[in-house]
């Protein structure tokens, strides 16, 4: 397991954090492992600033769980003429639309396999209310794959489930990671032949 690290934080401090090259000088100092960062540039004219960010915004939401994990972290740094006492000014997170429809996914199917207690809607329901949600969330915003993917993976969550429910039931509640990865594997066998084959 590799610990990769992506900022510093001062308990002591009332700054949210530590300006991205002070935090990176202290990591290659001691040859620690990293996230890539980028600079989206230095902006005095606001509604340029706003555009880069819409961009930014709409590249992270298309980005697949398996390049961009959950997404990416954006820094507003003010900077000090001299460079020496650069801060924080604000940070945000900016998620996938992959990540958020596989967080979507996870509510609903642990909502549905709650131990000892038997859902009171069909899965074909959940299915249908999980694709009206995902459109909702997409707005005019690319995925990765096509929709009906997701919706092709979300309706197949059942049937793995139902497949090992002792030992899949578990891993849903506390290893959705784990899960997820296993749920992708019985999908792409299920589909190896069809268009969502990867």
């Amino acid at each position: 397991m590799t610990i990769i690290f992506y900022a510093v934080v001062s308990n002591d401090s009332s700054e949210d954090c530590w300006p991205c090259e002070q935090a990176f000088a202290l990591f290659d100092k001691y040859g620690l492992d990293k996230v890539h960062i980028r600079s989206l540039g230095l902006f005095d004219d606001y509604d340029k600033m706003c555009d880069v960010l819409c961009k930014t915004f709409r590249e992270v939401a298309k980005s697949e769980i398996a390049q961009d994990e959950e997404g990416n972290v954006l820094y507003f740094i003010k900077r000090d003429k001299q460079g020496k006492r650069d801060s924080i000014l604000s940070l945000c997170k900016l998620k996938t639309l992959e990540y958020r429809l596989f967080r979507k996914m996870r509510e609903k199917l642990r909502n549905f396999y709650v131990p000892d207690r038997k859902s009171d809607a069909p899965a074909s329901e959940i299915a249908k209310r999980y694709m009206r949600e995902a459109k909702e969330l997409l707005a005019e915003n690319d995925l990765p794959r096509p929709l009906q993917y997701y919706h092709e993976l979300f309706k197949t969550a059942f049937e793995f489930i139902d497949s090992n429910r002792k030992v899949n039931i578990p891993l849903l509640h506390s290893e959705y990671v784990t899960f997820s990865e296993k749920l992708l594997e019985y999908f792409s066998k299920q589909y190896r032949d069809s268009a969502f084959a990867n």
